[in-house]
């Protein structure tokens, strides 16, 4: 129970935190005095410089926070582009545009000759929180007196640039995907001492043995967990794995589509061309510089504010100049770039996944491939062995077997997963070999119980019967 003097309690404490980090800033020269008011700490800034010195810290606080290194373990490599690498390029990105936007001079106006270094002040922040318009040196300078014209040359995305690169960054970090344990065991770096690669293989053998015959124990025995929500079942099914890693992929596909799309209509809505990344890739190219000048990212606009002097208003048009669109610009042709060929590879990615689990040719070259490589006496030409592959596939192994072996190839290095492999040939030979005597004995054990009730063997039966019962009967007796 939480009393009013627990609460006392926490909040001295509190008070004491803040005290000793405010402390830390006056050391620094950033906070000017500390002073306790009405039982808060209550500080005043040094300097206006001081403003970029504590946002310096923010910036660094802010990025110890984020989770930019990569975790422990394997992953798949499209995951680790999308989750990993663009997410904290775009969090860098942000942070680099917020250094310019709040940490230095974003827009800076040419103003009136008398206008005091307040007014000077007041012009570039209203110019700055109010969007800014764009007209090229071609047309005459007259103010645009339309309000239709005005809002539609009007520039507005730079202010939320940091946002929108963040809100991206949390798109591509919200498709994850985590192999877990398995891939930490084939990528132990002990794998090369011989006893610790056996012990791992043998973890890894006898876990996806479990998770098979589960599989298939409820896939015989027609269960069904969820009665009313039977979509929920799937995740019991052999396909689970394969499916939500399926799932996954088409979810990084999507996003870089949808952020691709959200870059060239939405962000942009004054372009004349949908395909912006397109336009600009191909003036590049060829050389001309004109795609400076189409108003997208503009260095120079206008801006149009009014004064009240002596009751009059009087309204001001000054040229401004907008430092933040020379990253912006950057920015934006970079990214686009990289999203075309982060989607490019993704897809042809999901393509070749689908082809190696929804091929039988593929995932049977897989499994001999390995089998004829570990020790096991295999032959590729028999047809029996080929009959038997089949069988270790869709039986045994399943799709989700197939996956995983898959996954653990991409990661381990040969010798892994071809000794892995053959562990799981062993044990689905072992397996065969029980079923195919548990089968025999079941069609053994009818005909011993007639015999033993009746006490004798028939005598109209034939001779090769009768000596195979008997000998079925020397055998039930030796178990």
């Amino acid at each position: 129970m939480i009393t009013p003097s627990v609460v006392s309690e926490r909040l001295k404490v509190r008070a004491s935190l803040a005290k000793a980090g405010l402390r830390e800033l006056q050391a620094k020269g950033l906070v000017k005095c500390i002073v306790h008011h009405g039982g808060q700490v209550v500080y005043t800034r040094a300097t206006k410089e001081a403003d970029s010195g504590l946002f310096e810290m923010f910036v660094f606080r802010v990025l110890n926070a984020v989770p930019y290194s990569n975790e422990a373990g394997a992953k798949d490599v499209i995951a680790s582009l999308h989750s990993f690498l663009t997410c904290n390029l775009l969090v860098g990105l942000a942070v680099l545009v917020s250094w310019k936007q709040f940490g230095g001079k974003p827009i800076e106006c040419m103003v009136p000759t008398d206008f005091t270094s307040a007014w000077v002040q007041y012009a570039e922040n209203y110019c700055w929180s109010h969007d800014t318009y764009f007209l090229p040196f071609s047309k005459p300078a007259a103010r645009i007196s339309d309000s239709s014209d005005r809002s539609e040359a009007q520039i507005s995305y730079y202010q939320w640039m940091p946002f929108f690169l963040l809100f991206e960054a949390a798109c591509f970090r919200l498709p994850w995907m985590r192999v877990g344990e398995i891939l930490r065991l084939v990528t132990d770096e002990h794998n090369t001492v011989p006893e610790i690669r056996n012990e791992n293989i043998e973890a890894l053998r006898i876990h996806l043995q479990g998770a098979l015959r589960f599989q298939k124990r409820l896939k015989l025995k027609n269960l069904s967990p969820h009665k009313i929500l039977r979509c929920l079942n799937v995740k019991y099914s052999t396909y689970y794995v394969t499916l939500i890693y399926f799932i996954a992929k088409l979810a990084f596909l999507l996003n870089v589509g949808l952020q691709t799309k959200l870059l060239n209509e939405y962000l942009l809505p004054h372009a004349n061309s949908s395909q912006f990344g397109f336009d600009v890739w191909q003036t590049l190219w060829s050389g001309n510089s004109s795609w400076k000048e189409n108003g997208l990212f503009p260095r120079v606009t206008l801006c149009d504010f009014e004064v009240r002097e002596m009751g009059n208003i009087q309204t001001h048009t000054v040229q401004c100049v907008l430092l933040i669109n020379i990253f912006t610009e950057k920015i934006f042709i970079l990214l686009w770039a990289w999203y075309v060929f982060l989607g490019t590879l993704t897809a042809l990615n999901m393509f070749s996944w689908m082809f190696a689990m929804f091929s039988e040719t593929s995932k049977e070259h897989f499994i001999i491939n390995h089998l004829e490589m570990c020790e096991a006496q295999f032959d590729r030409k028999s047809a029996d062995n080929r009959e038997h592959v089949v069988c270790f596939i869709d039986k045994y192994l399943g799709l989700d077997g197939v996956f995983l072996l898959r996954l653990i190839a991409q990661h381990a290095d040969v010798v892994f997963i071809t000794e892995l492999i053959g562990a799981l040939w062993r044990s689905h030979y072992e397996i065969e070999e029980q079923r195919k005597a548990l089968k025999k004995m079941n069609r053994v054990l009818p005909l011993l119980r007639s015999g033993e009730e009746e006490g004798h063997v028939s005598p109209d039966m034939p001779s090769s019967r009768k000596q195979s019962i008997m000998g079925d009967r020397k055998v039930c007796n030796i178990l």
